[in-house]
């Protein structure tokens, strides 16, 4: 053979002898699994499982003599739930130290940040000391093994006008806005897809409207309750209407959607329960619900938001009807 020839045949050999010599190439490093934050010890599986929600007086009661909905009415169905969709919990000193929970969702902004709520949600989430965003949340599971995670509140933004679950004019400004610090997956809105805030013409749409009832005789597992309605006017309000049995305590701040993409994660938010006497009528039956229409306000607190004003610079605003 020619030695030229040979040359590369004994490289190899020798590159060969050395491998084996070395040993199997070490075991890559286990993946860094992030340390659990403050608020993730803080909301036990248990402890958001036993929340109460902020809206407890929608039913049913114990001794619930409230009217039956009308022959026909719809009844809203239990679904898996939409990805940007979920729980605000917060610890309940306003409810004797109990923790709370609303319904939320991520809306569409340059922050990537930004969730939307009810008004009377978003005052006790200014006053709570421990406060979570969970999209999609999960009854029973714990804050790690949440869908998405938990991301928690850094601010929270409210009219302040608004009065708590008040029945004359201000209740149309029963909405509110949070700014959430990212969790390990990053900005919320990078995690789950977000709705886009919109302004609606008129009061009358074909809406999804979704919430998380909580209650313990109905709904033990706390899932989403999804209704697929049209949309008429609360006569003498600047607020939305819609009847779907099954929207009990839990509901508040539940989004109201056109337009939905679930390929894409988008849609457009038009309202959320909430309005005159914290969303509901007087007996504060679960078939029917109140959203406000957002408008100039609405536009004005969600532009808050987003540029994270001061709250002193807020109230020294004039807002317009």
């Amino acid at each position: 053979m020619h030695p030229r020839r040979s040359l590369p045949r004994a490289i190899a050999i020798a590159l060969c002898a050395l491998t084996l010599a070395a040993g199997p190439a070490p075991a890559p490093p286990p993946p860094r699994v992030p340390k659990p934050t403050a608020e993730e010890r803080y909301w036990t599986a248990d402890r958001m499982a036993d929340a109460l929600p902020a809206d407890s007086a929608r039913g049913p009661a114990p001794s619930d003599v409230r009217a039956d909905p009308p022959r026909g009415t719809r009844k809203g169905q239990y679904v898996d739930g939409l990805p940007m969709v979920g729980t605000f919990f917060y610890d309940g000193r306003p409810l004797g130290g109990r923790a709370t929970s609303c319904t939320g969702s991520i809306v569409h902004s340059a922050t990537r940040d930004l969730a939307l709520t009810a008004g009377h949600c978003g005052n006790g989430l200014k006053r709570a000391t421990h406060r979570i965003f969970v999209p999609r949340y999960r009854h029973g599971a714990t804050a790690e093994a949440q869908p998405s995670g938990v991301f928690e509140v850094a601010r929270v933004f409210v009219d302040p006008r608004y009065r708590q679950n008040s029945k004359k004019a201000v209740s149309d400004l029963d909405f509110a806005f949070a700014r959430l610090v990212p969790n390990s997956g990053g900005e919320a809105e990078d995690v789950t897809g977000a709705l886009t805030f919109t302004r609606p013409s008129g009061y009358r749409h074909s809406a999804t409207v979704i919430g998380y009832p909580s209650s313990e005789s109905v709904n033990k597992q706390h899932r989403a309750l999804r209704c697929d309605v049209t949309t008429s006017r609360l006569t003498g309000f600047r607020q939305m209407r819609m009847t779907c049995a099954g929207f009990y305590g839990g509901v508040s701040g539940g989004p109201w959607i056109t337009g939905y993409n679930a390929t894409t994660r988008t849609g457009r938010i038009i309202g959320n329960i909430g309005g005159y006497n914290g969303g509901g009528n007087d007996q504060n039956v679960d078939w029917i619900s109140y959203s406000p229409l957002y408008g100039v306000d609405a536009q004005a607190l969600y532009d808050d938001a987003v540029a994270g004003t001061a709250d002193a610079d807020i109230k020294r605003r004039p807002y317009r009807r």
